[in-house]
């Protein structure tokens, strides 16, 4: 952009204009029990929440993308592909688990993570483990450390690689 001043024109550069334009996100394979790491969501939520370890993903995009187990109180297992935009704070599902195989989500558009429900899984894995600050973290490691630890932490010194 170029603007005017008082001892002529000056060049300044406000970043990138270019529009966010989202990567495909590639599949990942199906989850198996043993790579499931459980975190917390609240007091109240009477599921279980699993994400697997193997598939935790941050995209050249700035989506972290996961697979999400939720065992529910009455024995059913759903299993999804999903993905957390940060810096919009929206998530998107993109395959949801079928005789342990991916089906493509009917509606995989971007939708807005609710901010007050302490039952939002979303929200938790937002806030807590993949975007603290509103900020994505930098690697699988760094996500897989924080739902260890039950909170961000910008302490290295667990050794957690």
């Amino acid at each position: 952009m170029l603007a005017r001043a008082e001892w002529g024109d000056v060049n300044i550069d406000f970043g990138d204009d270019k529009p966010w334009e989202e990567l495909q996100a590639k599949l990942p394979p199906y989850p198996n029990t043993q790579d499931l790491q459980p975190f917390y969501v609240s007091g109240i939520a009477g599921n279980q929440y699993l994400v697997d370890s193997h598939a935790i993903n941050i995209g050249k995009d700035g989506v972290v993308h996961y697979t999400l187990v939720v065992n529910t109180r009455g024995g059913a297992s759903n299993t999804s592909f999903e993905g957390i935009r940060c810096t919009t704070r929206e998530r998107k599902i993109y395959a949801v688990g079928s005789d342990k195989a991916w089906v493509p989500a009917h509606d995989s558009g971007w939708q807005p993570i609710a901010v007050r429900s302490l039952l939002s899984y979303h929200r938790v894995l937002a806030d807590e483990y993949f975007c603290p600050l509103g900020i994505s973290v930098r690697s699988p490691q760094e996500a897989l450390r924080n739902i260890r630890n039950g909170w961000h932490s910008q302490d290295d010194s667990s050794g957690l690689q």
